[in-house]
């Protein structure tokens, strides 16, 4: 048997080039449009927003905020050494795929 060998994925002219076609605007519209959800996603996402956005029928994004961890110990696989470490509160994105997303691909 022969391996199927994966589909590339698209590069960021080809999802342009695609959206353009499929909906009639031209390039530049489709490249505005993706800076305005970029801005939004900023906007909603940041420390000020209420950090969560819904693409609708596509993914729900939040941010995960994990706390300050002082004295965690990791091992080292390799030699069994236990190091003790603190770690620094972060803010992590998490990406949910909505129902729709899912049945999509189901």
């Amino acid at each position: 048997m022969a391996k199927e060998t994966p589909a590339k994925k698209l590069t960021k002219a080809q999802v342009l080039g695609e959206l353009a076609e499929k909906t009639g605007l031209s390039r530049k519209q489709i490249s505005e449009v993706f800076e305005a959800i970029r801005g939004l996603l900023k906007r909603e996402l940041g420390k000020r927003g209420p950090e969560q956005f819904e693409v609708p029928g596509i993914v729900r994004l939040k941010v995960r905020k994990t706390e300050a961890q002082k004295g965690k110990k990791f091992r080292n696989p390799a030699t069994g050494e236990v190091v003790v470490k603190d770690v620094p509160a972060s803010r992590k994105l998490r990406a949910v795929p909505v129902k729709a997303l899912k049945d999509l691909i189901g």
